[in-house]
């Protein structure tokens, strides 16, 4: 790992300068610029305290690389961070597609095939969107796609950005002249779609002790939050 590098970037980020940045983790400012040109390794205690003047957790900093976007800037996904901060806290191992999770966009209709995983000592428990997805988009009043497959993402990506904007002009039926004047002619109608898949498996010898088709949940992260909540579920099936 780079960790000049990567401590220039979440600098960066934070808009501070290597002397603010020093200051604010109380460390000398030629020490600190010795890290970020890699002539110099911190210790783990200065580390920490650097991590804690970037307003970041450490195992957030070891666990992700940063993401260029637009070949300004980057982001992290907040959310997909702490939810794995928090479970390897409290001793689970949480795994995620990086492929399918994409910032605001989490409703199982963007994806299909492997959401993520939770591992709790012998157990994982596995997420999946299955199903084949059928319907039509407007857009400005034009019908632009005509779908009958299972992944869509791509496709979708050219004209709605986000989940707010899906909500916005989603509906699940066939095709609705009144509803297409209601939408102001950007309408996703739907008569078939993904839905969530949820299984238990013991790791020890590869056996599924539960299974569940999910048809009330829209997203996909509520599955990671709550993991007491899992602990629990878990135990209660075996």
């Amino acid at each position: 790992m780079n960790i000049g590098k990567k401590l220039r970037s979440y600098r960066c980020l934070r808009n501070l300068s290597q002397e603010e940045l020093a200051g604010r983790a109380e460390i000398n400012e030629k020490y600190y610029g010795k890290i970020e040109r890699n002539e110099s390794c911190p210790t783990i205690d200065k580390l920490l305290q650097i991590c804690k003047a970037l307003d970041i957790d450490i195992i957030e900093f070891f666990l992700y690389d940063k993401t260029f976007c637009d070949k300004r800037e980057f982001y992290f996904n907040q959310q997909i961070i702490q939810l794995v901060i928090n479970a390897l806290k409290s001793g689970i191992d949480i795994h995620f597609n990086r492929d399918a999770i994409i910032a605001g966009c989490e409703k199982s209709i963007w994806y299909n095939g492997f959401i993520g995983s939770m591992n709790f000592d012998e157990f994982e428990f596995q997420l999946f969107a299955v199903g084949n997805i059928r319907g039509e988009l407007f857009y400005k009043w034009k019908k632009v796609l005509d779908f009958n497959k299972e992944y869509i993402a791509s496709d979708l990506k050219k004209y709605i950005k986000d989940d707010k904007q899906l909500d916005e002009i989603i509906e699940y039926m066939a095709f609705d002249e009144d509803i297409l004047q209601e939408k102001n002619g950007n309408v996703f109608f739907i008569t078939e779609s993904n839905w969530l898949s949820a299984q238990l498996i013991n790791n020890n010898n590869g056996q599924v002790l539960h299974s569940d088709i999910i048809l009330d949940k829209d997203k996909i992260f509520d599955f990671f939050k709550d993991q007491e909540t899992l602990i629990k579920y878990i135990f209660e099936i075996i």
